[in-house]
Order: C-alpha cells, then sequence, then structure tokens
C-alpha cells in the first residue's frame, strides 16, 4: 500500500495538473471517518482523468482551477470559486423534480420534467449528426418553454403563498445558463454522474472499514487511484 502510493505519487501530481486545465471537469464531495473525525474526500474527474483529494473541510475547494467548466451538484462553495464557468447537474433537478410530480403533484414539475429530458434527447440527436452546438431555432424554443413554465410556477407579485418547490422554482430561474449550459456547450454532459461514479469507490470503503486512523493511511488509499481514463492521456 505505501509503496504503491509512493510509487504513483508523480503520476497523481500530473494527473492533478491536467485537471486543473481540463476544459471541463467533474467536481464531487463525501464526508469519511478520520482518526474519529469527519474528513473530506474531492474528486476532479473529466472523460480522461480522475484526480482525488483528502481535505478536512468540505467547502476546501480546489485553488489550481483555471478557466474551462465546473459541473457540480449546486454546491455554494463551488460557485465562489473564481475564472471558471458552470454546469448544475440535471440528474439532482429530475430527481427534486419526479418527488414534486409523484408527491406534491405539482403541474409545473411535469412540465419542467419533460422539456429538460426532450433538451438532453436533441442534444443526443445533434451529435449523432456530428454536430458540435444546437440549432439556433431549438436553442431559442427550449428557452423559451423554460421561462414560460417558470414564470407560471412561480406565484404572481399578488399572492403571498409560495407552492410546494418554490426554492427549485426560483435555483431554475435564477441560475438557467448553468442549467442549460449543456445545451450551449456539447462538452459539458447533463449530468454529473462521472464524478459521482468516481466518488462511490469511497461509499464502498467506508461501508467495509468505517474509515482511516490517519492521514498517511487516507493518502495511501486515495493517491493509486488518481487514474487515466483513456489511452490519449499524454506523456508523463
Amino acid at each position: 500500500g505505501a509503496r504503491k502510493a509512493a510509487d504513483f505519487a508523480g503520476l497523481a501530481a500530473y494527473i492533478a495538473g491536467l485537471a486543473a486545465t481540463a476544459p471541463v471537469r467533474h467536481l464531487d464531495e463525501t464526508g469519511f471517518r478520520l482518526s474519529g473525525r469527519t474528513q473530506w474526500l474531492h474528486t476532479a474527474s473529466t472523460l480522461a482523468l480522475t484526480q482525488y483529494r483528502v481535505c478536512t473541510k468540505r467547502g476546501d475547494m480546489l485553488s489550481t482551477l483555471a478557466g474551462g467548466v465546473i459541473v457540480h451538484g449546486h454546491f455554494k462553495a463551488y460557485l465562489k470559486l473564481a475564472g471558471v464557468a458552470h454546469g448544475f447537474c440535471n440528474a439532482h433537478h429530475l430527481r427534486e423534480l419526479k418527488a414534486l410530480i409523484e408527491i406534491e403533484r405539482e403541474p409545473w414539475a411535469t412540465k419542467m420534467f419533460r422539456p429538460l429530458r426532450r433538451a438532453l434527447a436533441a442534444v443526443h440527436q445533434a451529435g449523432a449528426h456530428n454536430k458540435t452546438r444546437q440549432a439556433e431555432r431549438i436553442t431559442r424554443r427550449i428557452n423559451s418553454l423554460y421561462d414560460t413554465i417558470i414564470e407560471k410556477g412561480l406565484p404572481s407579485t399578488r399572492c403571498n403563498r409560495r407552492r410546494t418547490g418554490h426554492n427549485l422554482l426560483i435555483r431554475l430561474r435564477d441560475y438557467k445558463a448553468k442549467i442549460l449550459r449543456f445545451i450551449a456547450d456539447f462538452a459539458v454532459l447533463f449530468t454529473n454522474n462521472l464524478a459521482e461514479q468516481d466518488i462511490r469507490m469511497m461509499k464502498v470503503k467506508m461501508k467495509i472499514s468505517d474509515g482511516f486512523r490517519t492521514n498517511h493511511g487516507a493518502g495511501i488509499f486515495v493517491t493509486p487511484r488518481a487514474s487515466p481514463r483513456a489511452m490519449n492521456l499524454p506523456s508523463w
């Protein structure tokens, strides 16, 4: 374990440098126990790379990210990162909308759920025809429908009653560009599944051993797991 971590330390640092400047990265974090205290494992994932970091605070963000887009689940600490654009995980939005549809019977949620799925299908269809961006007329249609659903879902200024899902409506309204970035930039995925898949290993580790005894042990665990996903990784 310790020897393997030492062998991989240089490669892990190299991967971290590539992830910092990648055009699109997916970020996620999960808590775990270290010496009886809660610590955090952060991941920065791309289609080709996976980087892990062990941090004492959940909000301890990467300071080396430069330009590009970060995709995440709307954790506010990510929004404080300077010099990067943002894409929000729409799997989160679909789950929240589904709950509003099935439990609260909110009609606006049904109207929003379907266009998001159709927008994703339109991106896939355009990509299948080797297009790198969505047709302007389709983008206008999606944006117009999106805005109309938000406007009808929010209460009027004469109504003091907030409907169920109000906070989600506000988020969908205020962060529209981040939520729909997958339409404007096909390199930005609809979900944050890349990072969530990479973080899932830690969840398995927690179920088995319930954490780490030392920082050194946590480092031994995560360092060899920084990895290239694809064979076209630049030579190191």
